[in-house]
């Protein structure tokens, strides 16, 4: 028996990039109710993984209040990965 595991969704991969709009369309297929999201989170490690893949060097990303509010309520951290497409 499998002493971990995870659940993994993923949201569709916008051109330009939306983050705001990706974190809600996976926030829309669960459950808004924060009593659950407390035990869950209380027993489990969740969180919100980005891959982030920039054109260039020095750009950024922003998340709206909403968004970290949303984040917030269900004690969820978010983690990045930022890619830059540069060869150095």
């Amino acid at each position: 028996m499998a002493r971990t595991g995870v659940w993994r969704l993923r949201a569709e991969r916008l051109e330009p990039g939306d983050l705001d709009a990706q974190i809600s369309e996976i926030l829309d297929q669960l459950t808004d109710d924060t009593e659950i999201w407390k035990k869950l989170t209380t027993r489990f490690r969740a969180d919100i993984f980005c891959g982030l893949f920039m054109a260039e060097g020095n750009e950024g990303i922003s998340l709206s209040s909403e968004t970290l509010e949303e984040l917030a309520a269900r004690c969820l951290t978010i983690d990045f990965d930022i890619y830059d497409s540069s060869d150095d």
